[in-house]
C-alpha cells in the first residue's frame, strides 16, 4: 500500500508539473507596472560662460504590455507599448532662466527578446522609439513666473534590459535598467547638444495571461 501511495503522489507531482509548464508556456501577453528612478545626465549650456544644469532624480512610473510574436522556446520575440512618465525632476544651475522643476512623458513602443521565458528566472533586452513630451514648470529658479513656452514634444528612442523572477506562471517579479534617449527640454536657455540621455531603474511585478 505504501508503494502504492508513494507511486500516486509520484504521478500527481508530474501531473502538476506538466499542467504548470503548459500553463506557463500558454502565457503570451503580459502587462507590468513598475516603479522607480529616472535621472537625466547633466548638461551643458550654450552661454558664454561655461554652465550646466545639473537634474535631480525623479520617482518615475511605467505601465508596459507586451505581445509574444515567435515563441522560440529558448528566448521568444515580444512587441511591446511603454508609458513611463516622472511628475518632476528639479533644476539646479547658476542661470536664473532655467525652471525649478519639469516633468517627463516617454510613449515608446518596441520590440523585446527573452531568453529562457519558461524558466524561473528570464533575462531579456528591449528597444524601441516613440515621442517624448517635457513640461517646464511655472516658476524659474529665481522664484519669478516662468512666461516662455512651457512644453514641447520631441523624438525618443530607448534601449536596455532586465529580468523577470518567475514566481508563478501568472506573476512575476521584474527589474529593469532602460535609457531614455531624447530630443532636448524646450528651456529659456538652449543646451550645446541635442540630445539627453534619461536613466530609468526600476522593478515592479508582471501579470500574465
Amino acid at each position: 500500500m505504501k508503494k502504492i501511495n508513494y507511486s500516486m503522489r509520484f504521478l500527481a507531482g508530474m501531473l502538476l508539473a506538466m499542467m504548470l509548464s503548459s500553463v506557463a508556456f500558454a502565457q503570451s501577453n503580459e502587462i507590468a507596472v513598475l516603479v522607480g528612478r529616472l535621472k537625466a545626465t547633466d548638461r551643458s549650456l550654450d552661454s558664454l560662460e561655461p554652465i550646466k544644469a545639473a537634474f535631480d532624480g525623479s520617482v518615475t512610473y511605467q505601465f508596459n504590455y507586451a505581445s509574444r510574436m515567435i515563441d522560440g522556446g529558448i528566448a521568444s520575440l515580444y512587441w511591446e507599448m511603454a508609458i513611463t512618465g516622472a511628475p518632476g525632476a528639479d533644476v539646479r544651475g547658476s542661470s536664473l532662466l532655467l525652471p525649478s522643476n519639469y516633468s517627463s512623458l516617454f510613449f515608446t513602443p518596441g520590440l523585446k527578446v527573452k531568453l529562457l521565458p519558461g524558466a524561473g528566472i528570464s533575462p531579456y533586452v528591449v528597444g524601441g522609439a516613440g515621442v517624448a513630451r517635457f513640461k517646464q514648470s511655472d516658476v524659474l529658479i529665481n522664484g519669478q513666473p516662468n512666461t516662455g513656452d512651457r512644453a514641447n514634444t520631441t523624438w525618443v528612442f530607448d534601449y536596455g534590459g532586465g529580468v523577470d523572477l518567475n514566481v508563478l506562471p501568472i506573476l512575476a517579479i521584474r527589474g529593469e535598467v532602460r535609457d531614455f534617449v531624447t530630443g532636448n527640454p524646450s528651456f529659456n536657455v538652449p543646451f550645446l547638444n541635442n540630445k539627453q540621455h534619461n536613466v530609468f531603474i526600476a522593478a515592479g511585478i508582471v501579470l500574465r495571461w
